[in-house]
């Protein structure tokens, strides 16, 4: 992302149908828990309560158990525990009026949820916890657990994004795939937790997700580019800084990170992006590590994150999944 003088701000991928339907959802579902954690707007409900669920999801505390929540179409609610990348991601029907009895990988329902009123930005949905003890039964017809193949569980499945000539070897210093990590063969300690602290960050699946963004620009063409643009601005056809070619050439179309030892137990994590030009490619995102305790410090956004923090990162994320298209990260 960059000011829009020579950078275009990153855009997403997201198809309207089926799995593809479910893995944005399941994405948004991650940034808004992912916005929520560094920003800490969490709404505890205690035992009952309502949420506001606007266009852009929201994260609250039921029964002593976050979840994230957003709204899709036809009424459908979607909803996972926290963390997100571990936990599934549930669809329920909602109706106004009535309540749903919920069982998230439980026997017995646990959360009863009750849509109160809807318009185009935001739903008012009630939630309320429900003893297992309590025994009362699911409205099975109601629920369904999207399939793992179709949401983003962990971590792993986005970041490094998959390539026909991907290779890993454990016994060489580099495991290359569309996205390079750094690594050495036989690895101290230490080198474990600073990579554990970095997983378990912020920034992590931050970046996983605009390496995936970055990496689906392979499927743009310029006839399709054209097409997501006029969508999404009225209408009206690219032109100037805003072609296809002037934009591809600054968008990156990858992103590497690695991980090295600078002393000790210090060590330093450099995301780099990979585009045609010069302006754009480079050190993105840096950050030390101190394995002993994982705490990271000295965060710094450079290159195409240059003046960026991570509220403006997830809101470009955020925008870029609604906007969708393999050619949705080229539209300013």
């Amino acid at each position: 992302m960059a000011p829009r003088n020579q950078k275009h701000r990153p855009r997403g991928k997201a198809k309207t149908k089926g799995v593809a339907i479910y893995a944005a959802i399941a994405i948004i579902i991650i940034a808004v828990a992912l916005y929520a954690l560094t920003y800490k707007s969490v709404q505890n409900l205690g035992s009952a309560g309502n949420v506001t669920i606007s266009a852009n999801g929201t994260v609250f505390i039921l029964g002593g158990t976050e979840y994230a929540a957003y709204m899709g179409f036809s009424n459908t609610l979607y909803i996972s525990k926290q963390p997100s990348f571990v936990n599934p991601l549930m669809a329920v029907a909602l109706s106004k009026d009535t309540t749903i009895h919920v069982n998230y990988m439980s026997k017995y329902a646990d959360i009863g949820i009750e849509l109160l009123s809807v318009n185009g930005t935001a739903a008012l949905v009630h939630f309320i916890a429900i003893s297992q003890s309590a025994a009362v039964a699911p409205d099975s017809s109601q629920i369904r657990i999207v399939p793992t193949n179709a949401s983003v569980t962990t971590t792993s499945t986005i970041y490094p994004p998959k390539s026909p000539n991907s290779t890993k070897s454990e016994s060489t210093t580099s495991t290359t795939v569309a996205t390079t990590v750094t690594t050495t063969a036989s690895q101290p300690n230490g080198y474990s937790k600073a990579l554990s602290a970095l997983q378990a960050s912020k920034y992590y699946s931050l970046m996983e997700n605009y390496s995936e963004l970055y990496y689906n620009t392979s499927k743009c063409t310029p006839s399709l580019y054209n097409k997501t643009y006029e969508a999404n601005n009225y209408g009206v056809p690219p032109s100037g800084q805003q072609t296809y070619e002037n934009v591809s050439a600054f968008v990156p179309f990858n992103m590497t990170y690695s991980l090295k030892d600078l002393s000790g137990p210090i060590y330093k994590a450099i995301y780099t992006t990979i585009s045609k030009s010069t302006v754009t490619t480079g050190t993105a995102l840096s950050m030390v590590i101190n394995s002993s305790d994982g705490l990271i410090s000295n965060v710094t956004y450079s290159g195409i994150f240059a003046g960026t923090n991570e509220s403006s990162l997830y809101q470009g994320y955020i925008t870029a999944v609604r906007i969708g298209g393999a050619c949705g990260i080229y539209v300013p």
